[in-house]
Protein backbone atom coordinates (compact mmCIF):
# COMPACT_ATOMS: atom_id res chain seq x y z
CA UNK A 1 0.00 0.00 0.00
CA UNK A 2 2.88 2.32 0.75
CA UNK A 3 4.16 1.93 -2.81
CA UNK A 4 0.79 3.06 -4.19
CA UNK A 5 0.88 6.27 -2.16
CA UNK A 6 4.51 6.86 -3.12
CA UNK A 7 3.67 6.38 -6.81
CA UNK A 8 0.69 8.74 -6.54
CA UNK A 9 2.82 11.32 -4.76
CA UNK A 10 5.50 11.22 -7.46
CA UNK A 11 2.86 11.51 -10.20
CA UNK A 12 1.32 14.54 -8.50
CA UNK A 13 4.76 16.12 -8.12
CA UNK A 14 5.44 15.69 -11.83
CA UNK A 15 2.06 17.19 -12.73
CA UNK A 16 2.64 20.14 -10.43
CA UNK A 17 6.07 20.79 -11.87
CA UNK A 18 4.98 20.66 -15.52
CA UNK A 19 1.64 22.47 -15.38
CA UNK A 20 1.92 26.02 -14.05
CA UNK A 21 -1.46 27.56 -13.28
CA UNK A 22 -2.02 31.25 -12.67
CA UNK A 23 -3.64 32.09 -9.36
CA UNK A 24 -6.46 33.92 -11.13
CA UNK A 25 -7.36 30.71 -13.00
CA UNK A 26 -7.87 28.90 -9.70
CA UNK A 27 -9.97 31.52 -7.94
CA UNK A 28 -11.73 33.85 -10.37
CA UNK A 29 -12.42 37.32 -9.07
CA UNK A 30 -15.94 38.54 -8.44
CA UNK A 31 -17.43 39.98 -11.60
CA UNK A 32 -15.13 37.85 -13.72
CA UNK A 33 -15.28 38.57 -17.46
CA UNK A 34 -16.27 34.91 -18.04
CA UNK A 35 -19.67 35.75 -16.52
CA UNK A 36 -20.33 38.35 -19.22
CA UNK A 37 -23.11 37.06 -21.54
CA UNK A 38 -21.33 38.39 -24.64
CA UNK A 39 -18.22 36.38 -23.70
CA UNK A 40 -20.35 33.27 -23.20
CA UNK A 41 -21.91 33.74 -26.63
CA UNK A 42 -18.48 34.22 -28.21
CA UNK A 43 -17.20 31.02 -26.58
CA UNK A 44 -20.27 29.11 -27.78
CA UNK A 45 -19.75 30.42 -31.31
CA UNK A 46 -16.08 29.41 -31.22
CA UNK A 47 -17.05 25.92 -30.06
CA UNK A 48 -19.61 25.68 -32.87
CA UNK A 49 -17.00 26.65 -35.47
CA UNK A 50 -14.62 24.06 -34.01
CA UNK A 51 -17.06 21.15 -34.26
CA UNK A 52 -19.15 22.09 -37.31
CA UNK A 53 -17.26 19.68 -39.60
CA UNK A 54 -17.32 16.79 -37.11
CA UNK A 55 -20.71 15.50 -38.19
CA UNK A 56 -21.90 15.44 -34.57
CA UNK A 57 -25.41 16.74 -35.19
CA UNK A 58 -26.38 16.54 -31.53
CA UNK A 59 -23.51 18.80 -30.46
CA UNK A 60 -24.11 21.19 -33.35
CA UNK A 61 -27.82 21.48 -32.49
CA UNK A 62 -27.05 21.94 -28.78
CA UNK A 63 -24.58 24.74 -29.42
CA UNK A 64 -26.82 26.42 -32.01
CA UNK A 65 -29.75 26.32 -29.58
CA UNK A 66 -27.63 27.75 -26.77
CA UNK A 67 -26.46 30.60 -29.00
CA UNK A 68 -30.05 31.31 -30.07
CA UNK A 69 -31.31 31.06 -26.47
CA UNK A 70 -33.73 28.22 -27.11
CA UNK A 71 -34.25 24.62 -26.08
CA UNK A 72 -32.32 22.15 -28.24
CA UNK A 73 -34.44 19.96 -30.53
CA UNK A 74 -32.46 16.74 -30.43
CA UNK A 75 -34.96 14.22 -31.90
CA UNK A 76 -33.25 11.30 -30.21
CA UNK A 77 -34.13 7.82 -31.50
CA UNK A 78 -36.30 5.49 -29.43
CA UNK A 79 -34.55 3.03 -27.14
CA UNK A 80 -34.17 -0.50 -28.50
CA UNK A 81 -36.73 -3.11 -27.49
CA UNK A 82 -36.09 -4.44 -23.98
CA UNK A 83 -34.33 -1.33 -22.71
CA UNK A 84 -36.45 0.92 -20.56
CA UNK A 85 -36.46 3.20 -17.58
CA UNK A 86 -36.14 1.73 -14.13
Amino acid sequence: MGLLWENLSSQLDSIRSTTPVAASAITPAAGDARDDPSNRRRRLEQALVAIKDSGNTTMIESLTAAIEGREANLNLPDLPEGIGTF
